[in-house]
């Protein structure tokens, strides 16, 4: 059985808190026979999370009641065992009066359900698809028996082709049958879409890239992301994660492009908009790859706005607004923000002033460890390529101290222009920057527009390389 944490934090409590739908009540049965836990507990899928809904306390016979004065909302829910190994999944929809059995040795194909019958739909396509997981893992078995080509590998295929075939009808059956309930939703859900064959060129050959952009083209026909039951589900959250990191290009711009698309996709659905709207600002303002800020500021410039924002906490969403402000005027593509600093004969030098193709920024601090690794590096490279790649660095000390700036500079031989930070004819460098620690680095072209930054000498080498290659 599989182990799990439940994420059980504010501030996902506050965006999918679970609304009254109306004046029913959820009731959920459970008798297990081995489990004699104290209590068990109910939790409800969010993307990738699970959050605990409800606990039941067991009775004298070891039988467990959930309920609650309104209904849940409808979607995949789990329960789990007191020390919060998950025993099986179930589905709650409907009038959700439901009575689950059977026994804990044998989860989940002893399953049966009273008074509901999806949940009996679910555990009888369990026990369907672990019937035809065995006959397809001996199948298998038989298929290295056989030699390629002969009379009775062709058998075997062909069996191994009609026992697909075989859980594709039924599966098919169960969502052409029961049309709009929550099972055939999540059925659906998990099938690979239909893509057309591709048609043949001039040449006789068919487009090797056909079939990857028909599957990104079609890749949510199966999943209407306007119906916010798909949320409390296991499904969704693997199903965006490869549409963006497997079926998109990983430039910025085509994430962007990819990420509208979902929320055009949602079609106004407040639930999935506030899904999408949390998960991609914590994947997008976090992440370290470089450029990616650039995704973070168009969700918090397109989204934030919207009326559908009501939900979120007044103050986390000014913070975040607040760092989309820092962030866009020094995303790669933007001009660097000027800045004239002090030299070391405190005399004002401007880093838009310098004449060369290429622009480095450096921040380092005297005190700071990786500074000290770092320095001899970028002095090595500079001394070496700088007339060969045409650049400069700009050194930006980030220590009061001019002793300390001074000394620092002759001890690694920092033969380039360089400035102190607290001594500033323009705004705080830090917050022009977004530098609050050290070392950061920024690369600049001819232009003064950033190229590069928050990489370090050896990627800034490699990308002056490119450049360099590129312009020859």
């Amino acid at each position: 059985m599989k182990s799990f944490k439940f994420g059980l934090t504010w501030l996902f409590i506050i965006i999918f808190s679970l609304p009254s739908l109306a004046q029913n009540r959820y009731k959920v049965n459970i008798k297990l026979q081995g489990l004699n836990d104290s209590l068990i507990m109910m939790a409800s899928y969010i993307g990738d999370k699970q959050f605990v809904v409800d606990t039941a306390y067991a009775d004298k016979q070891f039988n467990y009641r959930f309920e609650g004065d309104s209904l849940l909302p409808e979607g995949m829910y789990i329960i789990a065992g007191r020390n919060k190994t998950k025993l099986f999944d179930f589905i709650v929809s409907g009038k959700q009066n439901i009575t689950i059995t059977g026994d804990k040795t044998n989860l989940p194909l002893s399953l049966k359900s009273k008074n509901d019958d999806e949940n009996k739909i679910l555990f009888e396509y369990v026990a369907f698809l672990s019937d035809k997981q065995k006959q397809m893992a001996r199948l298998q078995g038989l298929k290295k028996k056989f030699k390629d080509g002969s009379d009775s590998l062709k058998v075997v295929e062909n069996q191994v082709d009609l026992l697909n075939e075989d859980v594709e009808r039924y599966i098919k059956g169960v969502i052409n049958s029961h049309y709009g309930k929550f099972i055939a939703v999540f059925l659906k859900s998990m099938q690979q879409p239909d893509v057309p064959e591709a048609p043949a060129l001039l040449n006789g050959r068919n487009d090797s890239l056909f079939a990857f952009h028909q599957y990104k083209k079609h890749y949510w026909d199966n999943i209407d992301l306007s119906d916010d039951r798909v949320i409390r589900t296991p499904v969704l959250h693997s199903k965006v994660e490869q549409y963006l990191t497997k079926l998109t290009s990983p430039a910025p711009d085509s994430i962007i492009v990819s990420i509208d698309r979902l929320f055009a996709l949602a079609k106004g659905n407040r639930e999935t908009f506030k899904y999408l709207v949390w998960y991609l600002t914590i994947k997008y303002e976090s992440s370290e790859i470089m450029g990616y800020d650039a995704v973070f500021v168009h969700i918090v410039d397109k989204y934030y706005d919207d009326p559908k924002m009501a939900w979120m906490n007044p103050t986390v969403k000014g913070n975040l607004v607040k760092r989309a402000n820092t962030l866009r005027p020094i995303l790669i593509g933007k001009i660097a923000p000027e800045m004239i600093l002090l030299d070391t004969l405190q005399k004002p030098v401007s880093l838009h002033a310098i004449a060369k193709e290429y622009t480095i920024i450096y921040f380092w601090d005297p005190e700071c460890g990786h500074c000290k690794k770092e320095s001899p590096i970028l002095v090595d490279f500079y001394n070496n390529f700088k007339d060969e790649y045409n650049f400069e660095v700009y050194a930006i000390c980030m220590d009061t101290s001019w002793k300390n700036m001074k000394a620092y500079i002759l001890k690694n031989r920092m033969n380039w222009i360089n400035v102190n930070g607290y001594y500033s004819m323009t705004p705080d460098f830090r917050e022009l920057y977004d530098v609050h620690t050290s070392p950061v680095m920024y690369m600049l072209d001819e232009n003064k527009k950033i190229i590069a930054k928050r990489v370090l000498t050896d990627q800034m080498k490699a990308i002056l390389e490119k450049l360099h290659q590129e312009h020859k």
